[in-house]
């Protein structure tokens, strides 16, 4: 029956297409044709990649250690300074009742303050400086412009000189190829009724006057002169046919060609003189060890030869020269126009160079330096964390204390916040950091305090090192109940008007940090899809500082307003499926049915 039906089906679809010529063929060709664009569709499918772009801004990081604890009530706590050195005043004893904030004693304060002056003029000095700079810079930049523009000029000048230091060599190498060639190949030596080369003279003499079989003087110069001479002479002829096509209007590019041409065939003519020199005088010293009478043309031939030598020896010393100032002009073409890059990075228009964005940045390190000491002045102040009761005093004038070491105990009622910290976060924390507090139970309260106490010994549990840490309230509220969970946000630094990227740009590879910087920047940023570049992104080493939860502070490498990869998409084409419902579709009412 299965074969019967198939049979039947076949037949029916061939009786069908032999009675349907035309639709059958539209629907061959449809499905043929859509199977080739699927497949092209399925073949051109791949992966691309989008970057979403960001900008270096200056802003305000405030790196924190975030962590939750509970709320106690202290009954005392230990009095410990922020800075070291030497007591200068006590100004409480046991018994007395202290303020919150209130001097408890002084630590001596000369070198800190000697610190901040001195920073101050530094500070002070860079200033006057960036500001000298900054006028100059406009000023150093059209002076580059100007002298890339005059080195310009003179090369087009140093052309022209090329064109007439080769011309002349031309004036002159003509008849020093000619003489050359005479003192070789001319019957000089033989008489008018002789037809024998100079060079076969000279063959003749190495013969004759060869001792015992070994090569006289003239002898060993034979083979040289003749390889010189068709060297010089090969050479010369090509360069002489490449100097006639050329004219003053000619690319400059042929004017070097020809120059580096022209002092190596002027080279080689000036040792095929050499080596004629050096025949002759071989055998003017062997004839006059002989005693044998020289012949007045061989006198000629060598004074000859010495004149050419000397005119060529010239013309090859002024195209050297030429070739070195060809050569240093186009350098100094290369040096302007590398100035004025490097004065152009990270602004257009020149006039702020990178050495000046570096000099505002160390302006900006500087002053930041100089509030921290200012800041830290006041650690030179002891003062009582809390309104209380001195139960102790354990310093006097003239003691030296340090940071860490306990000064005085206080007995006091306030509450506290008390959190527990792992030895990496603890390493951070500092006597003084402000902290943020906000607690569960009271949604609508948020406290400002700072770090009063920090343990300098760890607990160990279960191999978890911890450091207990302990927070004192600016203010207090009637709400806040011992045992309370608190969330603290303490800060452990922060930096104002600094450059800064957001964390995810920031990668390491190898031990390196980098960013993903386009240089130049796309026209297009694409918003938070991102956008598709041909040119990919290059990597700048960067030297990062602090952060935040979603900022890195940037200390080197880039400058404001780069335009930098915060996030890359990966995305991948989907093939467009064909499907067979566009086939019967187009047979429409004439469809086969079976």
């Amino acid at each position: 029956m299965k074969n019967f039906f198939t049979f039947s089906v076949i037949k029916r679809v061939v009786t069908y297409s032999k009675a349907h010529k035309i639709i059958t063929g539209v629907v061959v060709l449809i499905m043929v044709g859509g199977g080739y664009w699927g497949y092209k569709a399925s073949s051109s499918s791949g992966a691309s990649l989008s970057y979403v772009l960001g900008v270096v801004e200056k802003t305000t990081i405030v790196a924190s250690v975030s962590a939750s604890g509970q709320v106690s009530t202290v009954n005392q706590i230990d009095i410990k300074p922020k800075a070291s050195g030497e007591v200068t005043w006590v100004g409480v004893k046991a018994g007395d009742t202290v303020w919150a904030g209130q001097a408890l004693a002084y630590i001596d304060s000369t070198e800190a303050k000697q610190n901040i002056a001195d920073a101050e003029a530094s500070l002070a000095s860079a200033k006057l400086q960036y500001q000298k700079d900054s006028a100059q810079a406009p000023m150093d930049y059209d002076k580059s412009l100007e002298a890339l523009e005059d080195a310009k000029k003179n090369l087009t000048t140093t052309y022209n000189d090329t064109y007439n230091t080769v011309s002349n060599a031309y004036l002159d190498l003509p008849s020093a190829v000619t003489g050359m060639q005479n003192i070789l190949y001319s019957s000089s030596l033989g008489g008018q009724s002789s037809n024998q080369w100079n060079i076969d003279a000279f063959r003749d003499m190495a013969n004759q006057y060869s001792d015992n079989g070994s090569t006289s003087a003239i002898g060993t110069f034979i083979d040289v002169v003749e390889r010189d001479y068709k060297t010089a002479r090969t050479k010369y002829d090509q360069a002489i046919l490449d100097f006639k096509n050329l004219t003053r209007y000619s690319a400059t590019s042929d004017f070097e060609e020809l120059l580096t041409i022209s002092v190596d065939t002027t080279t080689a003519i000036a040792q095929a003189l050499q080596s004629e020199l050096n025949i002759l005088d071989a055998v003017v010293d062997e004839l006059t060890i002989r005693n044998v009478t020289v012949n007045p043309s061989i006198t000629s031939m060598r004074t000859s030869a010495r004149t050419y030598l000397s005119t060529v020896n010239s013309n090859l010393s002024a195209l050297l020269n030429q070739q070195k100032t060809l050569d240093s002009t186009k350098k100094t073409i290369r040096d302007n126009e590398r100035s004025i890059e490097i004065y152009k990075i990270g602004n257009e228009s020149g006039s702020n160079p990178i050495s000046l964005q570096s000099s505002a940045q160390s302006i900006a390190n500087q002053e930041r330096n100089l509030q921290e000491l200012k800041d830290n002045l006041s650690y030179y102040t002891i003062t009582a964390p809390f309104a209380g009761t001195i139960a102790s005093v354990s310093l006097k004038r003239f003691d030296t204390v340090s940071t860490g070491g306990s000064v005085a105990t206080l007995i006091t009622t306030q509450k506290i916040a008390q959190l527990s910290l792992n030895e990496v976060d603890a390493t951070k924390i500092n006597l003084g950091d402000k902290v943020t507090l906000t607690f569960d139970a009271i949604e609508d309260l948020t406290l400002t305090g700072e770090v009063i106490e920090v343990d300098a010994v760890g607990t160990v549990s279960q191999g978890v090192v911890s450091y207990k840490v302990k927070i004192g309230f600016d203010g207090q509220d009637e709400r806040i109940k011992s045992g309370m969970t608190v969330n603290s946000s303490i800060q452990t630094d922060v930096r104002q008007d600094v450059l800064a990227i957001p964390s995810s740009a920031v990668k390491t590879q190898n031990g390196i940090t980098y960013v993903q910087v386009f240089n130049p920047a796309l026209a297009e940023t694409g918003g938070t899809t991102g956008v598709v570049s041909v040119i990919p992104p290059t990597q700048v080493e960067v030297k990062t500082g602090i952060s935040d939860d979603t900022k890195v502070e940037i200390l080197e490498g880039l400058n404001e307003g780069d335009q930098i990869v915060t996030r890359t998409i990966s995305g991948t084409a989907t093939a467009v499926k064909t499907s067979s419902s566009g086939a019967g579709g187009a047979m429409g009412g004439a469809a086969i049915r079976f």
